[in-house]
């Protein structure tokens, strides 16, 4: 028997309280990994005050879809153009909202002033990237 050979299974003489065991560890180790990773991509809890730029962030990033919204709807911007748009902007959601020359940037992007190429380059140089 090839299961024998483990060691939960060889501990408790491969009976059935061996594979329960090794059962439960696996159950645990996966539980323990789901656990960490939602912890992980949760917001911080409402004990306190949040820092302004990370409470900016939301609201900004709401802001600069809402005005590409009102754009695609006044000048009949194309699907393609939208969603591209769109991805990128979602794509910056961790850059400092707090500074007003990316703040700029973004809602300019959002109105259809620049595009895509340009954003991406004024960004970049913004943040000090390549």
């Amino acid at each position: 028997m090839m299961m024998y050979r483990y060691f939960p299974w060889r501990m408790m003489g491969g009976h059935l309280f061996g594979w329960l065991l090794g059962l439960l560890v696996v159950v645990g180790i996966v539980l323990l990994i789901v656990l960490l990773a939602s912890k992980k991509n949760k917001a911080p809890a409402a004990a306190g005050a949040m820092p302004s730029a990370a409470a900016a962030a939301p609201a900004a990033q709401d802001r600069f879809l809402a005005i590409l919204n009102e754009q695609k709807a006044a000048s009949g911007m194309g699907a393609a153009e939208y969603e591209e748009r769109k991805l990128v902007l979602e794509g910056g959601r961790g850059d400092n909202h707090a500074n007003a020359e990316i703040v700029a940037l973004k809602e300019r992007y959002a109105r259809g002033e620049l595009t895509t190429g340009a954003y991406v380059e004024a960004r970049n140089k913004l943040l000090g990237i390549g």
